[in-house]
């Protein structure tokens, strides 16, 4: 009897203690619900800035050509080497001349009979079929000799600089591609005197972008200089996976310094803008993610509104949110601890 009332006293006792810690647990949610947390809070603002942008990218040449011939055959000849300055129309090499030579032949003797037939179908001595069959004979060999006679002696077609060799003499140029952008070529002529530069920009900016805007150059490889540059196109459409539209900047290089292939910054100045801006310190990161937010004070609770961003300096950033206002009020101290929802008391500064 008496091991049955110490068994029941047991149960008992574990029902009154799993009751208080039930009780217990509940009161400690109820309290952490009701909970205020302490937060400073300040305005969303309006100011007029001068704003900027800055982006990016690889500086190409402004004109680049992969001179090759229409057809492969021997080279007899090459004119230029790497770093070989060349004007428009200057020689660069000269391909086997074999079916040249055979063509000039035909179109002299060509030119013989068709300057005899002239004459005699003006004197009526020929028929007009005679005559027209000699006459597109001759055309035809004239246009083809001055096809054969621009790929045997080739020329170059733009002023700039050889930047690629890759063939020599008496080799047989084979028509196989042979350059980075996979194309075939005897040798690569890029014009330098100016360069450009291609920047991708979202499209938020692209009512904002105008080609009279000045833009600046800082290149790596050149520090403590900055290059005037200017836009020359802006692309009318926009890409529909990245959202972004292609900006082309032209630069005037007539010192050579900028070369192809170097890593520049652009900045492209917008002017004086009005734009909404907030703390920096108000912005906080969603761990694991790529995604920013704030805390926005609606009715003693903390709302989490996730925004874009732009640093505009180490105090203030440039912000972009449907949700957010001018006037609007956002938690700038103690949000680390906020949750989106949490209860919140204001501190006065």
């Amino acid at each position: 009897m008496d091991n049955k009332l110490k068994h029941f006293a047991i149960i008992l006792i574990v029902s009154l203690l799993g009751a208080c810690a039930s009780k217990q647990a509940k009161q400690e949610k109820q309290n952490n619900e009701e909970k205020a947390f302490n937060v400073k809070i300040e305005k969303v603002t309006k100011q007029k800035i001068e704003k900027s942008l800055t982006f990016s990218g690889n500086i190409e040449s402004w004109e680049k050509v992969h001179l090759v011939p229409t057809s492969p055959g021997k080279i007899e000849k090459l004119f230029v080497d790497v770093g070989s300055v060349v004007n428009k129309g200057d020689l660069i090499a000269e391909m086997d001349p074999t079916q040249y030579m055979t063509t000039k032949l035909q179109l002299l003797q060509l030119e013989k009979d068709f300057k005899r037939m002239d004459s005699l179908y003006k004197l009526q001595a020929i028929s007009q079929q005679q005559y027209e069959q000699i006459k597109t004979n001759y055309e035809v060999t004239k246009n083809s000799y001055a096809f054969i006679e621009k790929n045997v002696y080739l020329k170059s077609p733009i002023s700039g600089i050889v930047t690629a060799k890759y063939y020599n003499e008496g080799e047989m140029f084979s028509a196989a591609p042979n350059t980075k952008e996979g194309k075939a070529a005897l040798v690569t002529i890029e014009q330098i005197s100016a360069m450009k530069l291609n920047i991708d920009m979202p499209e938020k900016y692209y009512a904002q972008i105008k080609s009279t805007m000045p833009v600046k150059i800082m290149v790596d490889a050149l520090p403590n200089k900055v290059f005037d540059a200017k836009i020359n196109r802006i692309y009318p459409v926009i890409d529909p996976i990245s959202k972004t539209f292609r900006v082309e900047l032209q630069i005037p290089n007539y010192s050579q310094q900028i070369k192809p292939g170097m890593f520049a910054n652009a900045k492209l100045t917008l002017g004086e803008v009005e734009v909404t801006v907030v703390p920096t310190i108000a912005i906080q990161k969603l761990q694991g993610t790529a995604r920013f937010y704030v805390f926005k004070v609606q009715h003693n609770t903390a709302q989490q509104i996730f925004v874009q961003h732009q640093l505009l300096t180490d105090e203030l950033s440039e912000i972009y949110s449907d949700e957010l206002h001018e006037g609007d009020s956002i938690v700038v101290v103690g949000q680390e601890k906020l949750v989106d929802g949490s209860k919140i008391n204001i501190v006065k500064q």
